[in-house]
């Protein structure tokens, strides 16, 4: 699967303005009720569907007197298929292959946790040279339930991002820890690195 990782404004691709934060600054500046955690982009299920997609989108590709709901699914489908994926698109709803794991409450100690993960003293940011696949994502919300900022993780890259080009630096063990957590409140999470 190719990744591109290019800003699309219209039909228009642009070179993307690129953000960077702390960790401890990214959790620092959330005042949060609760999180959601949600595991994505894994398992058979998930393997079957891209199946299904990619047959479409080479079916709608080979034909060469598209009408305008084909353009407009082709679209979609190279959307989905060919561009890094995070929780929430770009119109605001979960990734299809989103399976909510839990619900935690800012008072309870696994927040703590998570809270501590976040703010581990930055000595050495992994720098692999592999495109994310966002498996693991956090979503946090205010007393309202409104969404405050979702965070996307890839523990294979050893990277995060709270949305496509805001990165969040975090160290080493900061994934090391993170992975622990994941597992530990239900996420099944790859025993080894997955090849991005």
């Amino acid at each position: 699967m190719q990744l591109i990782i290019y800003k699309t404004v219209g039909h228009k691709r642009m070179k993307p303005k690129y953000t960077y934060k702390k960790s401890s600054e990214f959790i620092d500046n959330i005042d949060f009720e609760y999180f959601e955690t949600y595991s994505l982009l894994r398992g058979q299920k998930f393997e079957e569907e891209i199946e299904s997609l990619e047959s479409e989108f080479t079916n709608i590709k080979s034909k060469t007197d598209r009408n305008e709901a084909q353009k407009r699914r082709l679209s979609e489908l190279d959307e989905l298929l060919n561009f890094t994926q995070v929780i929430i698109n770009k119109k605001g709803q979960l990734h299809f292959s989103a399976e909510k794991i839990n619900r935690i409450e800012k008072t309870d100690s696994k927040s703590e946790r998570l809270i501590e993960i976040l703010k581990t003293e930055i000595n050495d940011i992994p720098n692999w040279m592999c495109a994310p696949i966002y498996r693991d994502a956090i979503l946090f919300y205010d007393k309202n339930d409104n969404l405050i900022k979702p965070l996307n993780i890839c523990l294979s890259c050893e990277y995060m991002e709270t949305e496509l080009f805001d990165h969040i630096n975090a160290d080493f063990k900061t994934y090391e820890l993170m992975r622990k957590f994941l597992i530990d409140i239900g996420h099944k999470v790859e025993t080894e690195k997955a090849r991005c």
